[in-house]
């Protein structure tokens, strides 16, 4: 949404959200105007938990906010929980949906676009009882100036191996994304015991699950994920601050993604392509919509065996001037498609059409 907002040409832009731990609750900076709701600590114990009322809930901020303004239109992203609250009290405002997960909650008014970010998400919609006048894709982006337009040196990537601990000489397979079942990093080190301990070495980048097993699932989880792992060459750097992804990607000689279920479209795997980092991946959702075999990406089969998704890695790891190719091409790709002010051009684009509309 802030990335979008700063590239918006023709439209001023409002975002609405949740407070920052380190801004205002309101303020205007670079053409972009903020008001944070903040909902306190009395509101939330006296009414939310006592008696379990919201008579000022966070549907109703938003919605004093936007009379204030009287917006032309209302972009509600991943929260189709509050279009009815929101679009029913707000008539004059247009109103678009962008989601960028599966959810079934239920919208009952008709939206003027539902979109997705990616053609999965959008068809997965289209295909439920959601009404819209125009279902469309916007692709998520990328500030390619955060990463460097070529791959970091060999030097360069020694030194940071060093800094991670991690050994300089081994081709090191790179997961990031939540430690969670339908990410599949257990599908990954399951294929890990089927490679040469000297050679590989793992090393996952995601926040790791803490605390009681017996009350979360995601630690039970991650519990079996650390036993899977015992014994394997691996190395897990726990929660990183999105401003130090960049060069973390460039720890890895190839990021793999082995996801379990349909991914809506991968962060991860555009961030990797603009760090000039070759992805592997399984065949899953929004992500064979930008990457093509052996042009910009390596695919497996979605329920490649680990024993498939060994020998598929062992496979790159055998042909580097073949993972270096994909890599370029792949950052040529996320340069033409995924920067952000094209990302934004599409936003204004669908903005026309939707204030065009009859």
């Amino acid at each position: 949404m802030d990335a979008v907002a700063h590239r918006l040409t023709r439209y001023e832009p409002h975002l609405v959200s949740v407070p920052h731990p380190e801004r205002p609750d309101d303020e205007t900076e670079g053409g972009v105007h903020y008001h944070r709701i903040r909902i306190g600590r009395a509101y939330n114990r006296l009414f939310r938990k006592i008696t379990r009322l919201d008579p000022c809930s966070y549907a109703d901020r938003v919605v004093h906010h936007a009379r204030s303004i009287r917006p032309a239109i209302i972009h509600i992203h991943n929260a189709p929980k509050f279009v009815d609250a929101i679009a029913a009290r707000v008539p004059d405002a247009k109103v678009i949906l962008h989601m960028h997960n599966e959810k079934t909650e239920m919208v009952r008014l008709r939206l003027d676009a539902l979109v997705g970010c990616s053609e999965y998400i959008r068809d997965w919609y289209r295909a439920r009882p959601v009404s819209a006048r125009r279902f469309a894709v916007i692709d998520n982006g990328v500030d390619l100036a955060a990463f460097p337009a070529q791959r970091h040196s060999a030097a360069a990537v020694r030194e940071l191996r060093i800094a991670h601990k991690l050994p300089a000489d081994r081709f090191v397979v790179l997961y990031v994304g939540r430690i969670s079942p339908e990410k599949g990093p257990d599908r990954l080190a399951a294929a890990m015991h089927h490679l040469d301990r000297d050679r590989f070495h793992l090393v996952l980048v995601g926040e790791w699950p803490k605390g009681d097993p017996d009350r979360s699932e995601r630690v039970r989880y991650a519990d079996a994920l650390a036993a899977e792992l015992k014994g394997l060459p691996h190395t897990v750097i726990d929660t990183v601050a999105p401003r130090d992804m960049p060069q973390l990607y460039a720890l890895g000689d190839l990021l793999m993604i082995p996801s379990r279920f349909e991914e809506p479209f991968s962060m991860v795997a555009i961030e990797a392509m603009a760090a000039c980092v070759p992805v592997m991946a399984v065949k899953k959702g929004g992500m064979t919509e930008y990457m093509r075999d052996g042009e910009n990406a390596l695919l497996l089969d979605g329920e490649a065996s680990a024993e498939q998704i060994a020998a598929a890695m062992r496979a790159a790891a055998e042909a580097p001037q073949s993972l270096t190719r994909v890599a370029d091409a792949a950052r040529a790709m996320v340069e033409h498609r995924f920067d952000w002010q094209s990302v934004a051009a599409g936003v204004e684009r669908l903005y026309d059409e939707v204030l065009g509309a009859q």
